[in-house]
């Protein structure tokens, strides 16, 4: 979620909420005479309104599921997951007469705040991150599509080289058949539903292939084509893979990098190649900008492998400090 002047709102409404909050317990705290207690009246409200805002925040995984529900938008329900979640924390402060305790209940606070810290590191890493990924990464798409983007590259480089090295043998890993579905981009991708279709755009394909195969397009010397097809098979086609092995990614580790290496190439490399060459950077650069956004990506919801397992525990726990107080 991004922190924008749409969330003026809330954060006024929160904030005089905490204020009211703040000022309640400060006079009650002034008027306990053995001090402020969870199992007091006030304690008890301060604790019974904590808890159900924390329930209400669990229910945003729910809510997710159920694009149709018809109680509030999903945005709204993000932004009542931010900030009364940070009022809710005030609320179990309050409820504590602000002691971290011991036990179960010092666990509880320990949790709380662990799932707390997570969340606003959540919530800075939304407001920057995506910006991060439009500055760094131009040639961004959708994550999911990148497996088959990184195929589509692959493919793409495969023909370029084939125009200098016709007979060039590469055995392509085995793909997952979603991907498999999917055939040649033309302002998008393509999907073929129907098996037959599919067959025959494969088939069609498999043709021009074979057509390039023949002879090659682009005559140089053997020695050239030869120091093509090992600099392509041993560096720049593994880095076309879905997962590139860690030499390779230091290889074309940035876009300085990709430039220094395809320059090189080019030094001794006849002119008649450059357009491969040249085709074979923007390749590779893409593929290394991709690699970045996954990179990125997953940096995006990382935090998330803390913040939702801590918060199921946190929902055990207060059944558990629930049952307990009420017991003894």
């Amino acid at each position: 979620m991004i922190i924008d002047r749409s969330q003026r709102p809330w954060i006024l409404t929160v904030a005089a909420i905490g204020l009211a909050v703040t000022a309640l317990y400060l006079v009650y705290a002034a008027l306990a005479r053995n001090g402020p207690s969870g199992r007091s009246a006030p304690g008890l409200f301060f604790g019974v309104a904590g808890t159900a805002l924390i329930v209400m925040e669990a229910l945003l995984s729910v809510r997710k599921k159920l694009p149709a529900f018809p109680l509030g938008r999903l945005r709204i329900w993000l932004s009542a997951h931010v900030w009364l979640g940070l009022l809710s924390f005030l609320l179990i402060l309050c409820h504590s007469g602000w002691r971290w305790g011991h036990g179960v209940a010092g666990l509880l606070m320990w949790l709380f705040l662990a799932i707390t810290l997570s969340g606003i590191w959540g919530m800075v890493l939304q407001h920057y991150l995506p910006r991060r990924i439009t500055e760094l990464v131009p040639r961004e798409t959708v994550y999911e599509q990148i497996p088959l983007v990184i195929r589509h590259l692959r493919q793409d480089a495969d023909e370029r080289v084939q125009y200098v090295i016709a007979d060039l043998d590469t055995e392509d890993e085995v793909e997952e058949e979603h991907i498999w579905q999917s055939v040649f981009r033309a302002g998008g991708i393509k999907f073929h539903f129907d098996p037959e279709q599919r067959k025959s755009a494969q088939q069609k394909r498999e043709a021009e292939m074979a057509r390039r195969r023949a002879a090659p397009q682009i005559l140089v010397d053997k020695p050239f084509a030869d120091a093509l097809r090992l600099q392509y098979q041993k560096e720049i086609r593994p880095f076309l893979q879905h997962r590139p092995a860690m030499s390779t990614r230091g290889l074309f580790r940035n876009a300085v990098a990709v430039g220094a290496y395809f320059k090189h190439l080019r030094t001794f490399m006849p002119l008649a190649m450059h357009v491969v060459l040249q085709d074979l950077e923007d390749i590779v650069e893409e593929r290394r900008q991709l690699e970045m956004q996954a990179q990125m990506h997953l940096f995006l919801h990382g935090w998330l492998l803390v913040h939702v397992p801590l918060s199921a525990a946190l929902l055990l726990l207060i059944a558990v400090h629930a049952v307990t107080s009420l017991r003894y």
